[in-house]
């Protein structure tokens, strides 16, 4: 009996413990599951704040996308604008100036200030904005060269008439790139863009059309805006051909010094000499750029299907010229730079030319 006693004890002690474990349990799992509650209520707040910050952050970066835009359509604008008025501001101080050489300055300035020149490869700057910059430069620039030469007509290098040295001013400089564009587009490789590889681009696409590689259609925007004035271009080249020439015989032979060479020089043709001690290494680096410009201007012409045609005066003047190598400088790039100059000049003796 005593031992059904004890045994009855330990049983109401085991369901006593049981019951108190099992409220345990429960109060654990009630309180687990209001942590789990609470932590998915900060969660969803959490997954909200983060949804709020993100449609913020949305809505900041759509503002600033508008506010580039609308920065990069003023930039346009005033680019525009302001690149326009100093084309027109250049040209009208280029038809007061008496002097080629300050004609020649203006020239550079006037081809500097276009847009394509100022082509920045950003905003708005892709590369289709930079063929509709250069297709309305080209427009603007073959409209604008007819009021200094109305006609086709051979104009002389040495004219006296002030339109015609600013159409000689205009063609003679047509190679100019801005150093803004210089340096953007050194460490890429895209090409440098002038009027004259816009000029010279328009020929060569004029040859595939005529062989029935391209249609018009494929043309570039801005030889299609050139090649109406086909005539125009070749009269542009011929004058620059003639005019840089005519700078590299001056610089050579000393004819524009005086009356007297003119005479010796131009009407009786007497023998010159190029004597290269006269000149320091910068004087020859420059006549080595003038004659290669002629060769160049030359080889645009040739391959267009035309011929060059020749003032006959600085032809013959080009054509008595004799040439003493400099003996004062060791110099191997000096020698190098003489030696071309010879070469070039000798090319240019030998052509087939048209004297006018």
């Amino acid at each position: 009996m005593v031992w059904d006693s004890r045994l009855k004890s330990l049983m109401v002690l085991a369901c006593v413990g049981s019951l108190v474990s099992a409220c345990e349990v429960k109060k654990n799992l009630d309180e687990m599951h209001k942590a789990t509650v609470e932590m998915s209520d900060t969660t969803k707040d959490m997954s909200e704040t983060t949804k709020r910050m993100e449609e913020k952050t949305s809505d900041l970066d759509k503002k600033s996308e508008a506010l580039d835009a609308k920065t990069a359509e003023l930039y346009d604008a005033l680019r525009q604008g302001n690149a326009a008025i100093l084309r027109k501001e250049f040209l009208e101080q280029m038809t007061e100036a008496k002097e080629m050489p300050k004609k020649l300055a203006l020239g550079v300035k006037y081809y500097w200030a276009f847009e394509f020149q100022l082509w920045s490869m950003q905003g708005l700057d892709n590369e289709a904005r930079r063929e509709e910059l250069a297709s309305s430069a080209a427009r603007e620039f073959i409209r604008e060269i007819h009021e200094y030469a109305p006609n086709e007509d051979f104009i002389s290098p040495t004219t006296d008439d002030n339109k015609e040295k600013n159409f000689l001013a205009l063609v003679t400089t047509l190679h100019e790139v801005n150093d803004k564009q210089k340096n953007r587009l050194d460490k890429t490789t895209i090409p440098q863009m002038s009027m004259l590889s816009l000029i010279e681009r328009a020929l060569k696409e004029k040859t595939l059309l005529d062989q029935g590689k391209i249609t018009v259609e494929q043309l570039s925007h801005s030889s299609y805006d050139l090649l109406g004035f086909e005539q125009k271009l070749i009269q542009i080249l011929q004058a620059r051909h003639n005019f840089i020439l005519t700078m590299l015989v001056a610089k050579a032979s000393n004819v524009d010094k005086d009356w007297k060479n003119k005479i010796k020089l131009g009407l009786l043709g007497m023998k010159w000499t190029l004597d290269f001690s006269k000149y320091n290494d910068v004087e020859v680096s420059e006549m080595k750029r003038y004659v290669k410009a002629v060769l160049d201007t030359r080889a645009i012409l040739t391959r267009a299907g035309h011929g060059i045609v020749v003032d006959e005066t600085i032809m013959k003047i080009v054509k008595n010229g004799q040439v003493a190598k400099s003996t004062k400088s060791a110099n191997p790039a000096r020698q190098t730079a003489e030696t071309e100059i010879v070469n070039y000049i000798n090319q240019i003796r030998s052509a087939q030319v048209q004297l006018k």
